[in-house]
């Protein structure tokens, strides 16, 4: 559960900004269909609900909007599921070298503890920083080390915001609600909402809830 006093604080900062985007925040779809394929989840396979978030490790919204989400995932275990997917910025000097690091702690099982730990230092995100949070995290230093040397961390990093450009995402934080389209950081009453909207929309269309995602969200 998230402390009260670290919510607060996350609600508080919450702007309605996306960072750096790319294009007017207007050319953005108001849907996408984001296929999930092996990006790091939070909740079950058969939730109701697919949260995505297109994120930058180094951008502020996405450091604010971070436990918003982990909040909404945690109202509602069994129906919602957070899914990331990674886009990091071109103007980050170290957002694409911290999704890497994260990538490989999710190697090891620990990517939501490292996501935490790396919000909490955007200042300090040199390979040694990322190095030392990779173990504050439980990842083996070997491993991690490994990972890092390795190119899988890269690629699947490559391959998240390059699915992001296809759909259309224009800066982050972005988050799509069973396909429907937020850019920039929302509080958690308007994100809550659409969750609401979604879930009973889900159930109300008769699909059995394993198969509600890819046959109604993703589908034609």
């Amino acid at each position: 559960m998230l402390p009260p006093m670290r919510l607060a604080l996350a609600l508080s900062c919450l702007l309605l900004a996306a960072c750096e985007p790319t294009m007017p925040a207007d050319t953005t779809p108001a849907r996408m269909k984001v296929p999930v394929g092996s990006a790091p989840v939070l909740g079950p396979a058969d939730a109701w609900v697919t949260v995505v978030v297109f994120a930058d490790l180094e951008c502020p919204h996405c450091a604010a909007e971070h436990p918003v989400l982990l909040e909404l995932a945690r109202l509602q275990p069994a129906d919602v599921r957070l899914v990331w997917k990674h886009f990091p910025l071109p103007a980050g000097p170290h957002s694409r070298s911290a999704a890497i690091a994260t990538e490989c702690a999710r190697a090891q099982g620990r990517f939501w503890e490292m996501a935490d730990l790396v919000f909490q230092h955007r200042s300090a995100l040199l390979p040694a920083n990322l190095a030392s949070y990779a173990l504050q995290a439980g990842c083996s230093e070997a491993d991690y080390s490994a990972c890092i040397a390795g190119t899988a961390a890269a690629a699947a990093v490559n391959a998240d915001r390059a699915q992001g450009l296809v759909l259309g995402v224009q800066g982050t934080p972005t988050v799509v609600v069973n396909g429907q389209v937020f850019v920039g950081a929302h509080d958690l009453a308007t994100l809550r909402a659409a969750v609401e909207a979604a879930r009973a929309a889900a159930i109300a269309s008769g699909v059995p809830r394993a198969d509600y995602y890819d046959r109604v969200v993703l589908g034609p």
